[in-house]
């Protein structure tokens, strides 16, 4: 399931407008396969204290990093690497190149969370929907997620995750989860948003 949720916003939302139109079809393989990368290289390749980020890289320089390792001696890296052909590195490499480079570590607004909220939260909390209608929670754009409710003001406050109501309302454990009556977040998703949450929720 969480493998599944990444795939898909990846796979349709993780992707830069410019690059799509280069090479859609090796963008859109690359997505389906670049999750296998994420366990150590972070949510949508923004990279770990240990392991160096992958968005925004060269695609051409990274593709022949991945081929030299699938080629080099035994690891662990290498047993990963060891499913794929070169033409599938190929693919992964332009899918995280194509995507919005950042510093290391750093989550972006446009490349994770954006993707995130408007497959999971926007369909309620837009201007036809109920969530919208009830809360005055706009979540079609970082302006309307910062601004919050009309009866609780703020869902996030920059630099706490654990002081944002956004953060309770998408981990709470009963009826009152969101998104309402779906399934729940998947951690990825959890961890990247409070990721950019603590980074200082920036629309970056």
């Amino acid at each position: 399931m969480k493998k599944a949720t990444l795939l898909f916003v990846t796979l349709f939302l993780g992707v830069s407008g410019s690059a799509v139109a280069a090479d859609d079809g090796a963008i859109k393989r690359g997505a389906a396969k670049a999750f296998y990368c994420t366990d150590c290289h972070g949510y949508n390749g923004v990279g770990t204290a240990t392991n160096s980020e992958l968005a925004g890289k060269n695609s051409s320089e990274l593709e022949k990093t991945l081929i030299a390792s699938k080629k080099g001696k035994s690891s662990m890296k290498k047993t990963l690497l060891d499913k794929f052909s070169d033409s599938d590195l190929q693919e992964i490499a332009a899918y995280f190149g194509s995507l919005k480079k950042t510093g290391r570590g750093e989550v972006s607004y446009a490349r994770d969370i954006d993707p995130i909220i408007n497959i999971r939260c926007a369909e309620c909390h837009s201007s036809e929907g109920e969530g919208k209608h009830v809360s005055g929670l706009d979540l079609t754009n970082y302006d309307g997620l910062m601004k919050g409710t009309n009866q609780g003001g703020k869902m996030i406050t920059p630099g706490s995750a654990i002081g944002s109501s956004f953060m309770v309302m998408v981990t709470r454990k009963d009826h009152l989860r969101m998104p309402f009556g779906k399934s729940p977040l998947a951690d990825d998703e959890i961890r990247a948003i409070r990721s950019w949450i603590d980074q200082g929720a920036k629309n970056n």
